[in-house]
């Protein structure tokens, strides 16, 4: 069997990476230097691949099946960005991404406040800007059922958003300034919890609205930290 992990992820019609999850995993993969390869599965094929594998569907979230699912050599599959993260921190320990560090369960409270306030952003952008056709219909009535509307109207609400967003862009920011040594939470250190915010500033990246974010007071912070990021962001094609 390969010793390399086996990363299914969300295609792109620019064959990069894109959504915020599995951009997390990737990031895990990329910091620690762990070998692996890149399965893409469109978002209506995500359920019968996984089922063909024989994974058990999720027990909780509104999903079944969900991309990052990750294959380990042992034959293993896990799902979810952050069981991943457990299993690899304990088969990978070095370099720690300090899975214990008490900002990780502040962001992981608070980070999904912040998604959820820009989501008229970006939720009608992705499949515009990134999915192929099966995903970006699949996307589309998903998302919308969801909000109980188009995602076009869903959009008229993006104005709003930005501004709704910038209290949790300046706590955030503030938790950034905290550390005198930067860039990251714990200084010079990399840790899970900023993975989970530098994936998130990369789909906006990606979507092209990142800068909104960075403007915003406190997020001078976050795009110091992005930038400290690029080389672990540079593998996301394969």
């Amino acid at each position: 069997m390969s010793d390399e992990v086996v990363l299914f992820d969300l295609p792109s019609k620019g064959g990069h990476a894109w959504s915020l999850n599995p951009l997390k995993t990737r990031l895990f993969l990329n910091i620690k230097g762990i070998p692996y390869k890149t399965q893409w599965v469109e978002y209506p094929d995500l359920k019968p691949t996984f089922q063909k594998f024989g994974i058990p569907p999720n027990t909780s979230g509104p999903y079944e099946y969900t991309s990052p699912t990750v294959l380990l050599p042992s034959g293993e599959y896990v799902m979810d960005s952050r069981p991943i993260a457990n299993k690899l921190e304990s088969l990978h320990p070095t370099p720690s991404l300090h899975l214990d560090s008490p900002y990780l369960a502040r962001m992981e409270e608070f980070l999904p406040k912040a998604v959820n306030a820009v989501r008229p952003v970006f939720m009608p952008l992705v499949p515009k800007v990134f999915l192929n056709t099966p995903s970006a219909e699949y996307f589309t009535k998903s998302r919308e059922k969801s909000v109980g509307k188009s995602l076009d109207e869903y959009a008229q609400g993006k104005e709003q958003a930005f501004e709704d967003v910038k209290p949790f862009v300046k706590e955030l920011g503030g938790w950034f300034a905290e550390n005198s040594e930067g860039p990251f939470l714990l200084g010079k250190e990399v840790s899970y919890a900023d993975v989970m915010v530098l994936g998130w500033l990369r789909m906006l990246d990606r979507l092209g609205v990142v800068d909104r974010i960075f403007e915003a007071e406190g997020g001078g912070k976050l795009k110091e930290a992005y930038e400290a990021a690029g080389k672990w962001f540079e593998r996301e094609t394969y």
